[in-house]
């Protein structure tokens, strides 16, 4: 089995692409960080979780603690998902994805991995893992973690989040009613218990302060969904349903209580950024997503025949239910995620609920649609019939509304509803303009206006307009 090591995550290494920090920069409006400086353990003691709720942000960060709390408790309450929570924290892609492509075909992905039939997928898998990156946006923004005690100034940590009355909380409490998940199963690279590790990230495990880990955003979530588009952009078929299981993946930091929804909102920004980036870089999409595609389409298709359940990936899909009730499913809920994911509905309502955790829109509503610099690439082996412009289109009629906490800063990153646009059904128009966007389909899927699927190339109607994008009909 390929484990993950997680080191792309903790690197502050500058990722290619836009700056990180940059682009989640509007967290200052309600955090203003002392500047962190790892130089030494003293260093690391004075500045470490250090400054202050601004005026604006005691609104913004009261709901983050509220809904910390609220999905913590759901969890902690939930054994089930508390060892989910746990599993998905080891950062071991086979270990949080076997589950993503339903029960067998699940079954097949991982047995292929394990017996070294899918080397193509490994390594693609593998250069997301090296991908998944955060930049130094953790520790520019310095914020503290929701399960802080008091009492950890007295094991020689930073104490609460306040700093024990250091930081100035306004009406925020330094301590919040954390449930803490103990550690429990069995890693399966090392043996160790699976582990959400309180005292390491809060500073008083084995390395002291200078184990300290910030809170936003969540590099957590970054590998989670740097795994899962990497996923759904070689398997785009059961692209709603393996995004959907990264979001649980980044939705089970809060279930643990070692992360706010707005760092997983700020994690999973990064992870689309990074991913994106890399499928506009030269080569990436020839030599390293597409053989892997191929290669994976072929193996589950052979597997699939060989079990009487259909000679080619789609029939085996509809056989299975991966897209619908027999694919990747959830019971667990909270106050976000209200109904379990029992289909690839469910699963898209999941998903986008999360997009915004419930925040009040904090900037304008109703804004033109935005889609960031190569954000299509996300889109190129979900729609290969259609052109950049084309892609641009899906993601504009998809994405949710603006003025949700991060949307000011993120150039349209936080809009981008990957669930919504990888099952959409998109109409063209004789010219080549997308004139409907319908989320929710079986699969991704373009169709000619009569209703004519293309299942091919649209050269013949990008050449006739220069593939002018037109969203007025959307």
């Amino acid at each position: 089995m390929t484990l993950a090591s997680g080191a792309g995550v903790a690197s502050a290494e500058a990722p290619p692409g836009p700056n990180r920090t940059e682009m989640l920069g509007q967290f200052f409006d309600w955090w203003a960080p002392a500047k962190y400086d790892s130089t030494d353990e003293s260093t690391v003691r004075a500045t470490g979780f250090k400054g202050d709720v601004t005026d604006a942000g005691a609104a913004v960060l009261g709901h983050n603690d509220e809904f910390v709390q609220g999905i913590n408790h759901a969890g902690a309450a939930d054994p089930v998902q508390s060892l989910r929570a746990l599993e998905d924290a080891d950062m071991i892609w086979t270990e949080t994805l076997r589950d993503a492509l339903g029960p067998k075909l699940g079954e097949y992905f991982i047995g292929g991995v394990e017996d070294g039939s899918l080397p193509k997928t490994v390594a693609a898998m593998e250069s997301a893992e090296d991908n998944s990156s955060n930049g130094s946006a953790k520790t520019d923004f310095n914020y503290p973690r929701p399960f802080m005690l008091t009492s950890d100034k007295d094991k020689g940590g930073f104490g609460d989040r306040s700093r024990n009355g250091e930081n100035d909380f306004q009406t925020l409490s330094p301590q919040l009613d954390i449930r803490r998940i103990p550690d429990q199963g069995v890693r399966p690279d090392n043996g160790e218990p699976h582990s959400a590790e309180y005292d390491v990230f809060s500073g008083v495990g084995p390395k002291g302060v200078t184990g300290l880990n910030q809170a936003f955003p969540s590099g957590h979530t970054a590998y989670a969904f740097g795994i899962g588009l990497q996923l759904a952009t070689l398997l785009p078929e059961l692209g709603p349903e393996i995004v959907t299981r990264s979001s649980e993946a980044g939705n089970n930091r809060i279930v643990l209580g070692v992360h706010y929804p707005l760092d997983v909102m700020g994690g999973r920004i990064s992870s689309h950024i990074n991913t994106a980036t890399a499928l506009a870089g030269d080569g990436y999409l020839e030599n390293t997503v597409e053989p892997a595609r191929e290669e994976l389409v072929d193996y589950l298709t052979g597997r699939c025949a060989d079990d009487g359940l259909g000679d080619t990936l789609s029939a085996c899909i509809d056989a299975t239910g991966a897209n619908d009730a027999g694919g990747y499913t959830n019971p667990f809920t909270d106050p976000v995620a209200t109904a379990p994911v029992t289909d690839r509905a469910s699963a898209i309502q999941a998903y986008t609920a999360r997009m915004s955790y419930g925040f009040s829109p904090v900037t304008a509503q109703g804004a033109a649609p935005r889609v960031p610099e190569n954000a299509e690439k996300l889109l190129v082996t979900a729609f290969p019939e259609l052109d950049d412009q084309q892609r641009q289109a899906v993601l504009a009629a998809t994405e949710i509304d603006s003025g949700a906490p991060l949307d000011a800063s993120s150039e349209g990153w936080q809009r981008i509803n990957l669930a919504a646009a990888l099952s959409s059904k998109v109409t063209v128009d004789a010219v080549g303009n997308v004139t409907k966007v319908e989320p929710g389909n079986g699969a991704p899927e373009v169709v000619k206006e009569g209703g004519v699927n293309l299942g091919g190339s649209l050269a013949t109607f990008n050449t006739a307009t220069g593939s002018a994008l037109q969203l007025a009909g959307i």
